[in-house]
């Protein structure tokens, strides 16, 4: 499966392709994963970890870090499935330039932790028990790049951060 056929499948799962819709919504992915066969469904979830392995970056963990006042390690796993439940658009914006999430982000939670089961459970529903690929290796390891300093956050991502801090005050964010 490419990565284009991925995101449509993605992007069907969601209220709208457009970057600022909600991050798809792991009910409406079953739906649309149990009209694909087996394989293609097997080929979800394999580009699903591919994509999760691709946002794991320091970089990436730092700017969410800031966007939700602290991550910890399921925490960043689970606001990479977020990221892809959002669709490609903004996982480009992640990847080039993370503190430009600032339009995208659509809830106090970034989070989607039951999007990346959904392929999985479709293959189990039928009966099919889907072990990872010999040829994929899938481990959430350490992340690409350099350490951040959570002390430091806040200064590399300031526009994040504000949103946090608005977000977790209460105070209305159209304003």
């Amino acid at each position: 499966m490419t990565e284009t056929e991925f995101y449509a499948l993605i992007d069907a799962a969601r209220p709208s392709a457009t970057p600022d819709a909600p991050s798809a919504d792991p009910d409406a992915l079953r739906e649309v994963l149990s009209q694909l066969p087996d394989d293609e469904v097997a080929a979800f979830a394999t580009e699903f970890r591919r994509q999760l392995l691709r946002l794991n970056r320091w970089s990436l963990w730092d700017a969410g870090y800031a966007a939700s006042g602290g991550l910890g390690d399921d925490a960043f796993h689970y606001f990479r499935s977020w990221l892809i439940g959002k669709g490609a658009g903004v996982v480009d914006v992640a990847l080039t330039d993370p503190e430009m999430l600032v339009p995208y982000l659509d809830t106090e939670e970034l989070e989607n932790e039951l999007l990346e089961y959904v392929a999985e459970e479709v293959l189990d529903d039928r009966g099919i028990d889907e072990d990872d690929d010999a040829d994929v290796v899938f481990t959430d390891g350490e992340p690409a790049g350099e350490r951040f300093d959570e002390e430091t956050s806040e200064e590399r991502h300031p526009k994040l951060a504000a949103w946090w801090a608005e977000v977790s005050s209460g105070s209305s964010l159209d304003a």
